[in-house]
């Protein structure tokens, strides 16, 4: 006994230290794989995978089993990655052929990506379940052969697989092509069509549960029969036109059936689709319009009786839609000799069926409760449209349809008083009021249009505009408002029939400019007196009858009214053309005025804004001379277009003393305030046009003279408009005069160009005395300060307006664009260096900066052109550069007051971009002093670069040039290895390795030398 105890003791022991064993390689493995989670170098990542790997290996070894063993297994295991159990799940999965990509690395999707995922999976997850289900076994049967090392042997089988299914189709095709013909392919297609509608019938009463599939086949099936029906007849022309007819008319019976026996709603839209437009696909019916018309009256019907049985309201819509389609494209395809009498009765049938089938089963709960339904409505609505529509179409002549119209009102006044008897509704009930309501209304309208067929043109607008106001009258007179609403709408009718007709007088009156209307005092110009007059009585009636009126009509009394003001104002005009055509623009601000004291009296907004629109009626002779002249220059214009122009022009002003005088406050009011600013803001610039046109010579002159008077403007009326005009002038005029320069330079202009720009740098140094520019604070009277405020922005301007005039005279004295550079990158320079605190200066001390290093660039560019070129400038071009490189440089390096303003963030960058400008600045020096050795001296010269460079990250301030002297150290020894080492003679080869070696050597020394006393301390 005391053996065995001593032995279980024993393994006891040995399986504590072999857990303990454990443990530690799990802690390890996990400390491992927590700092690869914490830092994101790779090489420590590869590392730590390798180490993973070998604390795996040991593990396995102590678990007891071997890592090739537990390969596949660890393949199939689920990944769960958190920040907890990622290590034990990694090292399940270190070996596996797919590892998990990096957790610190993986960007978290945004929610809106991860909702959209979600959506698009919810989507298409329904759609691709079939091909899941294929492709699943198939992803299995692969990792199957992966998993034994068999993936080629996997492809070629699917390759081969593949082939074979192809070849056999191949093989099937070329065999029914070859041994079968157009008898047999049809005989062969009209039973797979059979089987396959007898297989959906079979499995739609077989399983009940999946009646969606069965309909799905049996729709299938008819589609089938519809296309054998398609090859049997104008393909292959095996049966004649009546057979093809009938076995169209056979497969849509067959379809009808079989929708109406199994209710199903796919195979009841297959046949509406292939009943209604396989006919026409066929050619079957192309003799005659009115068979093809009678079996799709027949098709619609069956259709609506379907729909109703099913219950499935969508089929009435789409086979009114397509009835409509199919009955415009038959009837477009008519002759002209060719009868309409029959489409017309079949159009009846059309009609009284779909709104037999619109107005039958009115429920009173569905009436009482939501009203009508909009699917009947839009059936009733386009119903009756599609019955006038095609009506008009096919009738002779206006007085045939006008019968056929007035004959379709007996059977909707039968039914109004028999809708009972028709429909089974109760006398009292909603459903019967609905029926009597649409009865009346297509009695109603059918009666109004046969009349407007039957009447005179000439005589209609009037008789229902009589007959209109006299219904109003009544009824408001008696209190039915039935009575009125019929009024309204023959008033209505009569206006749009009199303003159409006035309309077409003024269309056929228009001619050429400058008289635009020749008008005639006809039967146009009675249209619109007699329908001013008309509304003018409209609105003395509604006044009259105000009690007796609803709230709604009391609104069309005020559109009335607002009526007769445009109307009149209309009349007075096309009145006043009939006898002086283009003074009828002249003479648009008479009844601008009226309008605008009529919106006063009246207190309507709609006639003042009308009375202020007629300004714009004086713009139209003034763009009929700029037509006729080809321009808009005042002096060239007719006299109709000057005078235009000036009425305009006062106008702008003449609006605010018309509102003053009325002492109206109101919207328009403060539109007239804007147009008398306008008319301020067009004062300094009215005559540049004219200038520019007749004098442009005198330009730069001119539009530094319309600054004084911008500016005098300003000072007197103080307007926030002319404000920002001034400084837009002024900024304009400074552009003006530089490009001015350029023009008489480089674009042969002969104009005062000089004059200007000398004028313009007077104007800018009186702004900056009269303004105060130089001050921070501004001191003296109030348009002084606010005359500072406005011209604030400016001033800087003045500085750089001395720039360019710097660089123009200079370039005009010495014809040296490259010395007129440098002494611009001086003048840049020495504001920014001398000038810091100068008040308009303080926010363009950074622009000032980057033009002076932008300017070195540009002078850098012509100098390596110019030697590119072998230019004779190269010399003097070289030494204007060296001046140029040494203001860069001062710039970049010393320590100034306005560098707080520009070297936060971007002096790495400056110091980066002056030394790479430099280079090609002593390359091209070097090109241009040696002839022989120019190459060597290159090289040597990079090395020098970058050995100074190198000296200078030394500094904490510039310590991160280190990349850029490795830079240059790797260019110069590759161009000495992969270029001086093939080209150069042996002399230069010598000399270059001499000095580079020597440049090495004694930078070695003097940067250890440096090193020390440089080191910042730990």
């Amino acid at each position: 006994m005391e053996s065995e105890l001593l032995s279980l003791r024993a393994e006891l022991a040995l399986l504590e230290q072999d857990n303990r064993r454990r443990l530690e390689t799990f802690e390890r493995r996990l400390s491992a794989l927590e700092g690869q989670l914490q830092r994101g170098s790779v090489d420590r990542e590869k590392a730590l995978l390798e180490d993973a790997a070998e604390l795996e290996d040991e593990l396995a070894l102590l678990m007891g089993t071997h890592p090739e063993a537990t390969k596949a297994p660890a393949q199939t295991q689920p990944s769960a990655i958190s920040s907890t159990a990622v290590s034990s799940s990694t090292s399940l999965e270190s070996k596996s052929p797919e590892p998990k990509p990096h957790p610190q690395r993986e960007n978290k999707p945004p929610v809106s990506s991860e909702w959209l995922q979600e959506g698009l999976s919810n989507v298409l997850a329904p759609a691709l379940e079939p091909l899941n289900r294929v492709w699943e076994p198939l992803a299995g049967f692969y990792r199957h052969y992966q998993r034994q090392g068999k993936a080629p042997v996997f492809f070629m089988t699917a390759t081969g697989i593949l082939a074979l299914v192809f070849g056999f189709a191949y093989l099937l095709q070329f065999s029914f092509n070859a041994y079968l013909g157009p008898a047999g392919k049809v005989t062969l297609g009209f039973l797979v069509a059979a089987a396959t509608t007898f297989g959906g019938v079979t499995f739609t009463r077989r399983m009940p549960h999946m009646a969606d599939y069965g309909s799905g086949l049996i729709a299938l099936g008819v589609i089938l029969l519809y296309l054998c029906g398609y090859f049997t007849g104008p393909y292959y022309q095996l049966v004649p036109i009546p057979v093809g007819v009938g076995l169209l008319v056979v497969t849509t019976g067959l379809s009808y059936l079989l929708a109406l026996l199994f209710q199903t709603r796919v195979v009841s839209m297959v046949t509406l689709l292939g009943g209604a437009t396989m006919p026409l696909v066929a050619n079957h019916f192309d003799p005659s319009a009115v068979i093809y018309l009678s079996y799709l009256l027949a098709l619609a019907l069956a259709m609506l009786h379907l729909s109703r049985q099913i219950r499935w309201p969508q089929l009435a819509m789409v086979t009114m839609a397509l009835s409509a389609g199919m009955f415009e494209f038959s009837i477009s395809n008519l002759d002209e000799t060719a009868a309409t009498w029959g489409p017309l009765l079949i159009l009846h049938g059309f009609f009284y069926g779909f709104a037999h089938y619109a107005l039958r089963g009115i429920s009173t709960e569905e009436i009482e409760s939501k009203g009508l339904e909009p699917r009947r409505l839009v059936i009733i609505a386009a119903n009756l449209v599609l019955f006038l529509h095609i009506s008009w179409a096919l009738a002779p002549s206006s007085t045939a349809v006008g019968i056929v119209w007035l004959l379709n009102l007996l059977p909707w006044i039968a039914l109004a008083l028999y809708s009972r008897r028709l429909f089974g509704y109760s006398t009292t009930s909603d459903s019967a009021r609905v029926v009597q309501n649409m009865a009346l209304l297509h009695g109603g309208l059918l009666a109004g249009l046969a009349i407007l067929a039957l009447c005179s043109p000439a005589l209609l607008g009037i008789v229902w505009c009589l007959e209109g106001l006299l219904l109003i009258f009544l009824g408001a007179r008696f209190g039915f408002i039935n009575v009125r609403s019929e009024g309204y709408i023959a008033l209505a009718a009569a206006g749009l029939t009199m303003l159409w007709q006035a309309l077409a007088w003024v269309g056929n009156g228009i001619v050429p400019a400058p008289l635009l209307l020749s008008l005639n005092a006809d039967a146009g110009w009675g249209n619109w007196l007699a329908l001013c007059a008309a509304t003018f009585a409209l609105t003395l009636l509604l006044r009259h009858c105000a009690d007796q009126i609803s709230l709604k009509e009391r609104y069309l009394a005020a559109l009335a009214d607002n009526t007769f003001g445009l109307l009149l104002s209309a009349s007075f005009l096309l009145s006043v053309g009939i006898f002086w055509p283009q003074g009828m623009w002249l003479l648009a601000l008479l009844p601008m005025g009226y309008l605008i004291w009529r919106g006063q009296r009246t207190g309507s907004a709609f006639s003042e804004w009308l009375g202020l629109s007629h300004f714009l009626l004086l713009f139209i002779p003034l763009l009929a001379s700029a037509s006729i002249v080809g321009n808009f220059h005042f002096y060239d214009q007719i006299p109709y277009g000057k005078i235009a122009s000036v009425e305009a022009f006062l106008t702008l002003w003449g609006l605010t003393a018309l509102y003053q005088r009325l002492n109206m406050q109101s919207s328009g009011f403060s539109l007239a305030l804007n147009l008398r600013k306008l008319f301020y803001a067009l004062l300094p610039v009215f005559f540049l046009p004219t200038v520019l046109h007749k004098a442009s010579d005198y330009f730069p002159i001119a539009v530094w003279l319309s600054c004084a008077i911008a500016l005098f403007l300003y000072t007197r009326l103080r307007l926030e408009l002319l404000k920002q005009e001034l400084r837009i002038l002024i900024t304009g005029a400074s552009l003006v005069a530089i490009f001015g320069c350029a023009l008489r330079e480089f674009g042969d202009w002969q104009g005062l160009a000089m004059g200007g720009l000398l004028l313009g740098l007077v104007s800018l140094a009186a702004l900056l005395w009269v303004g105060q520019g130089l001050q921070r604070k501004p001191i003296g009277r109030d348009w002084q300060l606010a005359l500072h405020q406005a011209l604030k922005p400016i001033f800087p301007l003045a500085f750089y307006y001395l720039a360019a005039t710097l660089f123009i005279i200079s370039y005009a004295l010495s014809r040296d664009f490259g010395l007129a550079l440098l002494l611009s990158q001086l003048y840049f320079a020495g504001l920014y260096i001398f000038k810091p605190r100068l008040a308009p200066l303080r926010n363009q001390l950074t622009p000032f900066y980057m033009l002076s290093l932008r300017l070195f660039e540009f002078l850098t560019l012509l100098q390596v052109a110019a030697v590119i070129a072998n230019s004779n400038k190269a010399p003097i071009l070289g030494l204007y550069n060296l001046i140029a490189l040494g203001i860069a440089s001062l710039l970049v390096y010393r320590h100034f007051l306005a560098n707080r303003a520009v070297w936060p963030g971007r002096r790495l960058f400056n110091l980066w971009v002056l030394h790479l400008t430099a280079i090609p600045v002593y390359i091209a020096l070097l090109a241009q002093l040696l002839e022989t050795m120019w190459l060597p001296a290159i090289s040597f010269a990079l090395v020098v670069h970058a050995t100074l460079l190198l000296f200078q990250t030394l500094k904490p301030d510039t310590k991160k040039l280190l990349k850029l002297s490795l830079l240059l150290f790797g260019v110069a020894a590759l161009k000495i290895v992969l270029w001086d080492m093939q080209d150069f003679s042996l002399v230069q080869k010598i000399v270059v390795c001499m000095l580079v070696g020597l440049c090495m050597l004694g930078a070695a020394f003097q940067y250890q030398k440096f090193l020390p006393r440089n080191r910042l301390p730990q």
